[in-house]
């Protein structure tokens, strides 16, 4: 095999031409490079962006089927209230009470996390990666209060066994109908401050289908079968306050 040895330079204007054309193709190399990742960037970013934004507005929409059914948490509350004040005077009524829970709404977090990890996120502008750190705070604190939510309500659901009074039990059952409110305080304030700060980066809440009935909307004085027949009942389902 014949081997071509580089032909000498004759001058330095040939070996400035030379050079130049190395320089030339290694730059175009690199800028085709560069140019190819900022492309896959721009794609990662979009499909993160995309991935995210529904991500936030079901959350959104899991905060509005909630609200869906605040009127009757408001009116079982209220009813609760009621029952302890008859309990502590000795007057609980011995038919049946469904006490149930509030809505428990759920905030999923999957996605951002996911585009977290994988880097797409760093792609995102400051405002835009500030907009969704924000938000996804605000779910995680409004997260934490339905589970708090749901231990008081665990506590006021003693009063469906009809117990007997005693003053540790009063106690107990009005601290817990105290937390119980200010829980749902916190939510409807969270849920409130999610909607506008979603709306800032023109997010809208996606309608998630009922897929119950809300427990708190079911009447008092049920007893636990019926009410666990009529929850799989959506054509039975009525959202008004109970009576």
């Amino acid at each position: 095999m014949d081997i071509h040895k580089p032909k000498p330079f004759h001058n330095w204007r040939e070996f400035a031409k030379e050079y130049a054309i190395i320089v030339l193709g290694v730059a175009t190399a690199l800028a085709g490079e560069q140019i190819a990742e900022k492309l896959h960037d721009r794609a990662k970013a979009a499909e993160a962006r995309a991935s995210i934004r529904a991500e936030v507005a079901q959350n959104l929409g899991y905060m509005e089927r909630r609200d869906a059914s605040e009127s009757c948490t408001a009116k079982r509350l209220d009813e609760v209230g009621g029952l302890i004040a008859v309990l502590a005077a000795g007057n609980l009524p011995q038919d049946a009470l469904y006490i149930g829970t509030a809505e428990l709404g759920e905030m999923d977090d999957g996605r951002y996390k996911s585009a977290t990890q994988s880097g797409a996120v760093s792609l995102f502008d400051d405002k835009e990666q500030a907009a969704y750190a924000t938000l996804y705070k605000m779910f995680e604190f409004y997260g934490q209060l339905n589970l708090e939510e749901w231990n008081d309500w665990a506590i006021l659901r003693a009063l469906e066994s009809h117990p007997p009074a005693s003053p540790a039990l009063d106690a107990q059952l009005r601290s817990a109908l105290q937390l119980a409110r200010a829980h749902r305080w916190g939510i409807q304030g969270t849920r409130l401050v999610a909607l506008k700060a979603a709306a800032a980066i023109d997010i809208m809440p996606t309608p998630v289908p009922k897929i119950r009935l809300p427990d708190s909307c079911m009447p008092l004085h049920t007893t636990r079968q019926e009410a666990m027949k009529l929850l799989m009942h959506p054509d039975e389902w009525n959202l008004e306050p109970p009576k």
